[in-house]
């Protein structure tokens, strides 16, 4: 009889070697087989400036191993851009990868010396890749530029993406300037706006203004007047003459 339950015992700790044998080989072919798993897919998230394109052909990662190209390396290359201040990857099982960048906010592009002028006052060199940053035309006086700079910074991202053009215009009657900081924005939407650097701020208001004008007048384009220190805005049709790179320069 004890011959018997010896055996017994035996054989069943036999097949539960087998079994754990089993589960290790799965475990480890399914790590390896992860391991090896190619990215299937790449989401760029919180780009406005960059295209997806742009920032996964700088990566050069479609294809490799997911969990081989480490979240560290993948930062690391899209933090050395000038745009991009800080990155989040999330990998899944699948082999998706998802990459959240946080962009530096781009006030414009000045033409004059071909450098795109970032919020914190840093200039960079321009790429071609850059969407929806305005462009500043022509030359502005130093002291009014220096201003500038700094009260663009008051205005939404969302909001200075549609402005197409920028361009320094002071308010001059009878030959005489009334008002040195005034700048005319060309919108996207074929609309202008004339606005000053005292009253920038306003500015962040110009979808919700010009919605309640255009239910009043229709669909027309005209000139948005934000320079004022009226609180109101005036808009009203306007003469939209053609924009011209480097004219109109500042003395």
């Amino acid at each position: 009889m004890e011959e018997k339950k010896t055996k017994k015992k035996r054989k069943i700790r036999f097949k539960g070697l087998i079994l754990l044998l089993l589960v290790g080989y799965l475990i480890i072919s399914a790590g390896i087989y992860l391991y090896k798993m190619p990215i299937k897919s790449i989401k760029i998230e919180g780009n406005t400036y960059l295209k997806d394109n742009y920032l996964t052909n700088y990566l050069d990662i479609d294809g490799k191993s997911i969990f081989k190209v480490s979240s560290k390396s993948i930062k690391n290359k899209l933090k050395s851009l000038d745009l991009i201040s800080d990155v989040k990857v999330h990998k899944n099982i699948l082999g998706k990868l998802t990459i959240t960048v946080e962009e530096e906010k781009a006030l414009f592009y000045n033409y004059n010396n071909k450098k795109i002028v970032l919020s914190n006052g840093k200039e960079v060199d321009y790429q071609e890749s850059y969407l929806g940053i305005p462009i500043l035309i022509n030359m502005v006086p130093d002291k009014v530029y220096t201003e500038f700079v700094k009260k663009l910074n008051d205005v939404d991202k969302d909001v200075l993406s549609l402005v197409s053009v920028i361009e320094y215009s002071p308010y001059v009657v009878s030959g005489k300037t009334v008002d040195d900081k005034r700048f005319l924005l060309r919108m996207n939407d074929g609309n202008n706006v004339y606005i000053n650097t005292i009253n920038i701020k306003k500015f962040n208001d110009y979808l919700s203004m010009l919605e309640g004008y255009l239910n009043n007048k229709g669909n027309v384009k005209g000139c948005l007047y934000l320079d004022s220190n009226l609180e109101t805005s005036v808009f009203e049709e306007c003469e939209m003459p053609d924009v011209t790179e480097g004219d109109n320069d500042a003395e």
